[in-house]
């Protein structure tokens, strides 16, 4: 059995720059909540507005379940004027903790991209040729020697 890293068991990705993060919904629900406590609802409004609306509401719920149940959100019930009330999440010191190392593992990912990238230019400039991986560079982060 392998031991899996701190970063893993919080974000669900290695600890291995080249890993790729397998959750993508929990860390822009902590952020969100981190500068809004707000309801449900509202979070999946703004993530639609944000271009994140490929995620279903049952699916949202549940991690917002689950992220309470870790500790690193909190609800409360809040009561307005009109309509029902709401839970109304926010973010917990432990969830502001994730939320950083879920900065440094998707910096790590964007990483990875990027090079994907470069390497992608490089070969679409020059289909076919062999060397094209030979001018990628790993030592200068992909970029390509000159």
């Amino acid at each position: 059995m392998t031991k899996h890293s701190d970063t893993e068991a919080k974000t669900g990705s290695h600890a291995d720059p080249g890993a790729l993060p397998k959750d993508f919904l929990t860390p822009w629900l902590l952020l969100l909540i981190r500068n809004w406590s707000t309801h449900g609802y509202q979070l999946m409004q703004t993530m639609t507005v944000l271009g994140l609306a490929a995620f279903d509401p049952t699916t949202v719920y549940r991690t917002l379940r689950r992220l309470e149940k870790e500790g690193l959100i909190s609800s409360d019930w809040k009561t307005g004027d009109a309509g029902p009330a709401k839970r109304v999440y926010s973010l917990t010191q432990t969830g502001e903790e994730l939320l950083v190392t879920w900065d440094s593992a998707l910096k790590q990912y964007q990483n990875v991209l990027n090079r994907f990238f470069d390497f992608y230019a490089q070969v679409k400039r020059a289909p076919g040729k062999q060397d094209a991986l030979k001018r990628f560079d790993p030592s200068r982060g992909g970029k390509p020697t000159r």
